[in-house]
Parts: structure tokens; C-alpha cells; sequence
């Protein structure tokens, strides 16, 4: 190979070389390079005043309307049989459980034999006073002991019957609390769930308490019982609000119709009537991801400014704003995600 050959080659390599240096230099500066901030065009609106619907949701535990507690009137003695178990349906007067009552039945024997003596001698005392052979006071004294064997023998006889339980009221045992071998508690043996009626018992917050009335009208839904809703009343309002959690209590009624129990969960939906309120369209406020905080993005001087409000109640499109703006903030609507804290913007309206 010539001279002047190898000198083209070593040239045309030169070339290529330097081609391919140039163009990662190009590269490398189009990457650092600042790309110009795009702006994003948006649509704002102002705080509206409205009236909102105070809508209330709360969750509740179901409760017996009524309940009896079942205490033996006999405590101390065993218990020999117990006819029922939870979850029965009872009626008033039904028997529960039988206690010993060996020991009441002699008491009885025992006061039936005094009764009847007593009883002989006051109708012999007074067919002898009528013979004029005993005293007035022989006969007044024989009628006093007459009476007082009469009401220890009516007694014995109550304190017999107390020996078996009975239900004091139709309803459903909810709870047993004795075995056969018991000895009978001093406190109850039973519990018995009148169940026609139930109650289902909540916490509202105290801005929305103050809104609710005895009688208003409230939806149900049961968890145990899905796909319908079940229509209540407010039949209690606590007096008080709770200064732990600043709630007030609520009670509602509605019939079981036998498939709603004590025990179970329930969500509640009620309306609190409305209230004037500072509103912005729902789609205006946004939760910051990590913190949970209430945002929304106000456009001032040619950019987005990211702002942390307070909201209150929702209804149909529009949230309650209770604080961190004013009547005159421009609020942006359309939000592309490129928009952020100090995104550069143009407001257009249509």
C-alpha cells in the first residue's frame, strides 16, 4: 500500500472518529439541558355560598328495646333442672328452671298442720263462747293465732312457687347463666331480649348532633343483612356531649322483623337538615398522598400554589370549605398531573 493510500485511510478513520465523538457531545448536552417549563392551561372557579344537606353517616351496635333480667327470688338453692337454652323463645310466665324444694316442702307441711289446728280451735273456741263457757279473750286470742297460721301456711305456699323460674316477660333467652347442680345466684339466672323492637345506638359528631330531631327518619343498612335497607326512627338523643371525643349519642328504633338481632353492626345514613356554607366543587380538593391533608391548588400570579384547606360536610358534587381560603382565590378545577406546587399556568374559561 502507498504512502498517499494510507494516509486517506487514517484520514477517513480521523473523521468517523471525530463524528461519533461530536454526537455523544450532542447527546449528552441535550440531556442536560433545561427543557423549557411547559404551561398548563386551567379552569378555576370562586367559593359558591349554598345551602348543604348535612348528611349523616354513623355505625351502631343493635340492642334490645327491652330486657329482663331474671333474678331468682330464692337464691342459695340448688338448681335441679333448667328447661330452656339460649336462643329460645319463651313466653310470659313460662318455666325456666326448677330449684330443690325439699326443704320448702316441709316448711309448707309444717304450716298447713298449724293452719288446720289453728282453724279447729278458733270454730271450737267459738261454738263455747256461744255456750257462754269460754271468755271473749279465749276466742279473740284463739282467732289470733288462727290468722297467724293462716298467713305463715299462704306464705309458705308463695315461697313454694318461687322454687321454679318463670319468665317475666315473652322474648328470646339471650343469656343463661345456671346449670343443673347450680346453687341459684343472688344475682340473675337469665336474660331475656324482648325482640319486636330493636335499638341500634351511635356517636355523632357534635357539629352534626345539634342538627338531629326526635322522630327524624333514618336508613339502615345490616351488615348480616345485605341488599336492603331498613327505615328506623330517632327515639333518643343523649343530653350530653361527650367532651372525650366530642360526640353525642343516638338511639333509633325499628321493628326486628325477626331478622335483625341484638349484637349485630349496622351503618346508619341520616339527613341533619342544611346549613349555609362556603362550597367548591368536589373535584377541586384533593387529598396530599403521605400527609392525608385536604389540598387545593389557588392560581396566583401566573402559577399553581398549592393550598392545605379545612372541609366540612359533602353533598351532590360540592364539599364544605371551613377554612384556609378566601371568597376572592382563583381555585383551579382542571388539574392535569403535571400540575404541582409552583407549576406555571394560563387560566382560560369558556
Amino acid at each position: 500500500m502507498g504512502m498517499k493510500k494510507t494516509f486517506v485511510l487514517v484520514v477517513i478513520v480521523a473523521l468517523f472518529a471525530g463524528l461519533i465523538l461530536f454526537r455523544g457531545h450532542q447527546q449528552k448536552q441535550l440531556k442536560t439541558a433545561t427543557p423549557e417549563e411547559e404551561i398548563a392551561r386551567v379552569e378555576t372557579v370562586r367559593l359558591r355560598e349554598m345551602d348543604l344537606a348535612e348528611v349523616v353517616e354513623f355505625t351502631a351496635t343493635v340492642e334490645p328495646e327491652e330486657q329482663s333480667a331474671v333474678v331468682p327470688k330464692v337464691p342459695g338453692r340448688t338448681v335441679l333442672e333448667v328447661f330452656v337454652s339460649e336462643g329460645d323463645r319463651v313466653k310470659k310466665g313460662q318455666p325456666l328452671a326448677s330449684l330443690d324444694s325439699s326443704l320448702i316442702r316441709r316448711q309448707l307441711e309444717e304450716a298447713r298442720a298449724f293452719y288446720e289446728t289453728a282453724a279447729a280451735d278458733y270454730e271450737r273456741y267459738r261454738s263455747l263462747y256461744d255456750e257462754e263457757v269460754v271468755s271473749r279473750q279465749a276466742v279473740d286470742q284463739a282467732r289470733a293465732r288462727f290468722a297467724q297460721a293462716k298467713s305463715a301456711y299462704e306464705q309458705a305456699g308463695i315461697m313454694s312457687g318461687y322454687h321454679t323460674i318463670t319468665a317475666p316477660a315473652g322474648g328470646v333467652v339471650a343469656r343463661r347463666f345456671i346449670d343443673p347442680g347450680d346453687t341459684a345466684p343472688q344475682g340473675p339466672a337469665f336474660l331475656i331480649f324482648r325482640q319486636d323492637n330493636v335499638k341500634a345506638v351511635g356517636a355523632v359528631p357534635e357539629r352534626a348532633f345539634t342538627g338531629i330531631r326526635l322522630g327524624a327518619k333514618v336508613t339502615l343498612l345490616v351488615d348480616a343483612v345485605p341488599d336492603r335497607e331498613f327505615e328506623a326512627e330517632v327515639t333518643n338523643l343523649s343530653p350530653v356531649i361527650d367532651p372525650a371525643t366530642r360526640t353525642g349519642k343516638i338511639e333509633v328504633s325499628l321493628p326486628s322483623e325477626g331478622v335483625i338481632l341484638p349484637g349485630m353492626f349496622v351503618r346508619a345514613r341520616m339527613t341533619a337538615g342544611e346549613r349555609r356554607v362556603m362550597a367548591l366543587p368536589r373535584e377541586a380538593v384533593s387529598r396530599l398522598a403521605g400527609t392525608g391533608e385536604t389540598v387545593c391548588y389557588v392560581a396566583e400570579g401566573g402559577k399553581a400554589i398549592l393550598r392545605v384547606i379545612g372541609t366540612g360536610i359533602e353533598h351532590e358534587g360540592f364539599v364544605e370549605i371551613t377554612e384556609g381560603l378566601t371568597p376572592g382565590d382563583e381555585v383551579i378545577t382542571t388539574r392535569a398531573g403535571t400540575v404541582r406546587d409552583g407549576t406555571r399556568i394560563e387560566v382560560y374559561r369558556r
